[in-house]
């Protein structure tokens, strides 16, 4: 089985498990009013297709799919390894939110700030999952794509990052300007 087709598999169980517990969620109850608009969502969920179908499909006779990095074998595994250890932490944070989750930004019913596990730390640590996976699928692909993949990819959640702080501080006032002041917004140590 090629590389691929494992990493293909490992975000496919991921994406099923990920719609099977978005389920349970609780139904809306207030939407954010100026940072989650329908024209913003769109947009974000046009570049994190626009960001899956670049670093996947392969256009062999497009400089895209040239690696830049060097092929070693164990490079590779190590690219699959931080995927499955980012997607797995992804859910870990998922399975913390509880029905505190929500896709876009907006509150949820009798929704709490949530700061314990994976959030005792980094406020968006789902965020942190995805990003740092499409970290491991650079490793593994090695090619120009998928480094164009997860720079998107990046952008786009800091660009949500931004829209969804600004929107938290509003419901939850100084509780969350606290927890600003005392975790990381994606990666520690970092941003």
């Amino acid at each position: 089985m090629n590389n691929i087709t494992v990493v293909s598999y490992i975000w496919g169980i991921f994406w099923i498990y990920w719609i099977l517990a978005a389920i349970k969620t609780r139904s809306n109850v207030k939407k954010e009013s100026s940072g989650q608009r329908n024209i913003p969502r769109i947009v974000h969920l046009i570049l994190v297709i626009v960001s899956y179908a670049i670093t996947f499909f392969q256009f062999k006779n497009i400089f895209l799919w040239n690696r830049i990095l060097p092929s070693y074998e164990y490079v590779e595994y190590i690219g699959i390894a931080i995927l499955v250890i980012s997607l797995l932490f992804a859910i870990w944070a998922r399975i913390v939110l509880g029905r505190n989750w929500s896709g876009a930004i907006q509150k949820v019913e009798e929704q709490r700030l949530v700061r314990s596990g994976p959030y005792k730390y980094i406020r968006n640590p789902i965020y942190t999952g995805i990003v740092c996976g499409f970290f491991g699928i650079f490793l593994t692909f090695g090619s120009l794509a998928s480094i164009i993949g997860f720079c998107i990819i990046l952008t786009t959640y800091i660009i949500k990052i931004n829209r969804e702080q600004r929107f938290l501080v509003l419901e939850f006032g100084k509780e969350y300007e606290k927890y600003i002041k005392e975790s990381w917004a994606l990666i520690p140590y970092v941003f």
